[in-house]
């Protein structure tokens, strides 16, 4: 078993390998091209690995529906003979764990961010059978941001188009 082998160094097991499992598990077993995401892991997304396997400064961040948002987000090409499907959906999660890290990397202590991803599964949904994939999903989270209360401890995404029209904040 080639996994057994990789899993032989600590590193592996407690990074990438912990992480490939996670995503694996975050789609039910579903997605079939292994090899590609653990290529995507280990080669172009070592901040998403960090996040993941909790090896950051600062506050967890956690994607409250990002199970949903991920497995439905691939939509149904769960072969990806590319890779490229998988690819796109781990750069979409990247992005918005990159966008609360940005917005709370000057906090310290040990506690969780909980962003709410459920506007981007609605989305997902109401696209149903015209849903394509990772590609869509990272263009999909590209047009939001997200608003938190004033402890930086939740927040939720939003459309960048109604945070512009609305200029209003969300807060506890």
């Amino acid at each position: 078993n080639p996994f057994r082998v990789l899993c032989a160094p600590r590193l592996f097991r407690d990074e990438t390998g912990l992480v490939m499992l996670r995503i694996l598990a975050l789609t039910r077993n579903t997605y079939k091209n292994t090899g590609a995401l653990l290529s995507h892991l280990s080669l172009s997304f070592t901040t998403l690995v960090n996040e993941m396997a909790g090896n950051v400064r600062g506050p967890q961040v956690m994607l409250y529906y990002g199970p949903d948002m991920l497995r439905m987000g691939l939509g149904t090409d769960l072969e990806d003979e590319s890779g490229d499907n998988m690819r796109q959906a781990l750069g979409a999660m990247d992005d918005l764990y990159g966008m609360v890290r940005a917005r709370i990397k000057n906090q310290s202590g040990d506690y969780s961010f909980e962003l709410n991803v459920n506007p981007i599964v609605v989305k997902i949904k109401e696209a149903g059978d015209k849903w394509k994939g990772g590609t869509e999903l990272r263009k999909t989270c590209a047009g939001f941001d997200f608003t938190s209360n004033s402890f930086l401890t939740e927040g939720i995404v939003r459309s960048r188009d109604d945070l512009t029209r609305e200029s209003c904040c969300y807060t506890e």
